[in-house]
């Protein structure tokens, strides 16, 4: 395992994701994640979370996408 990584398990009903995103951002992040006693985790979820609420209160529900297209078949 990498410098500071940890043995855990992701929690049911979760999934591990990995993005890119700039500096300046993740450092409001980690100041607000230990200003409200939360995680990164909470932090970043709260705010997809209100970002989709926010996206289709302007443009509707967002559609699912189609099963059994491409190599799904």
């Amino acid at each position: 395992m990498g410098k500071g990584a940890k043995n855990r398990s992701i929690p049911n009903g979760k999934s591990q994701v990995n993005f890119n995103i700039e500096n300046t951002v993740l450092d409001k992040i980690k100041d607000l994640a230990f200003w409200e006693n939360a995680t990164h985790s909470d932090i970043y979820n709260k705010s997809v979370v209100k970002f989709l609420e926010l996206y289709e209160e302007k443009n509707g529900k967002i559609k699912q996408r189609p099963v059994g297209k491409g190599l799904d078949v």
